[in-house]
């Protein structure tokens, strides 16, 4: 029932305590940008994805989703400890690069990390979640421009939806998304998707400094 009492002061007093949020309840995730040096160089710690896994045999960062209770970087490295192998005491974090918002409502938040080469080199990663570790030198992603591919996403004509209640029915001018993805080619490895974003934000950012 509709409160019978309300008037402005009621909206404004509520409105002005009111924490904002999304509408739609976005899921959290966070990824470890991890970086060691191999001869001499920073490179990044990239790992290609186990077949029985979602979206296998793609090239990415560990990470996850976030489970109640604990931070993001919580996240980030739980994550990592379970993908790689490598002692969260093992590595320092750095800081953190831009966060991502997905058609998909969630929302990606990548931390920068370091660890030893030597501890990497020993780390065992679990078979059932990562097929290959390998890294790549910073200097290439900072000297080689990232390809990029259009592509979009629009609304799918479905019967059940009650079309004929909204002016246009069918035709209505429904939003598209239009996503430009990065690729990256690296001695056979292809590199895109939210990884590429990621790389491509923080080159970008040391770029500016």
């Amino acid at each position: 029932m509709a409160d019978q009492n309300l008037d402005i002061q009621k909206i404004s007093h509520v409105f002005k305590e009111h924490q904002a949020e999304p509408i739609f309840k976005l899921r959290r995730f966070a990824v470890l940008a991890l970086i060691t040096e191999k001869n001499g160089e920073l490179c990044f710690v990239l790992n290609k994805r186990a077949p029985g896994v979602r979206q296998p045999g793609d090239i990415c960062f560990p990470g996850g989703q976030h489970e109640a209770g604990e931070t993001l970087l919580e996240t980030a490295l739980r994550e990592t400890e379970e993908e790689l192998g490598i002692p969260q005491s093992e590595i320092s974090i750095l800081g953190k690069s831009d966060y991502m918002l997905t058609i998909y409502r969630g929302v990606i938040q990548p931390f920068l990390g370091y660890v030893c080469y030597d501890v990497l080199r020993s780390s065992c990663p679990n078979d059932d979640e990562v097929s290959q570790i390998f890294t790549v030198p910073i200097s290439f992603f900072m000297e080689t421009p990232p390809e990029i591919h259009d592509m979009f996403w629009e609304s799918i004509v479905v019967d059940s939806f009650p079309y004929h209640r909204i002016e246009g029915g069918k035709d209505y001018p429904f939003s598209k998304c239009h996503i430009p993805e990065l690729f990256y080619e690296y001695k056979g490895h292809t590199i895109w998707g939210f990884t590429a974003q990621v790389i491509q934000n923080i080159v970008s950012i040391l770029n500016k400094k």
